[in-house]
């Protein structure tokens, strides 16, 4: 009698382990469905921030360059003379003014 009652005691214990462990079970697989959600959101958003990072360097790259051949084209220009840096023909007249000759009052 003692045997029976610890057998069918350890019997119910070990029914509540199993469904314990198939709640346990469900958890775990509940749980690993969320990780995976979650880790496709952060490796989207990883590759989102990484093609923002590559437009933005290539906008400042892009602005470099510009500036580069802009400053190019103004020397070539004031080298040659040409457009706004021409030297201009036209001043008849118009040299320094001011005192000949005199250097200081003593």
């Amino acid at each position: 009698a003692v045997v029976s009652t610890q057998s069918t005691g350890k019997s119910e214990e070990l029914s509540g382990l199993k469904g314990s462990k198939a709640n346990i079970l469900l958890k775990l697989q509940e749980l690993t469905l969320k990780y995976q959600e979650y880790e496709e959101v952060v490796m989207e958003d990883r590759a989102q921030k990484e093609k923002a990072k590559k437009a933005a360097e290539k906008a400042e790259l892009e602005i470099r360059c510009a500036t580069k051949i802009q400053a190019w084209w103004k020397g070539v220009m004031v080298r040659r003379g040409l457009g706004p840096y021409a030297k201009k023909k036209g001043k008849k007249g118009k040299g320094k003014k001011g005192k000949k000759g005199k250097k200081g009052k003593k």
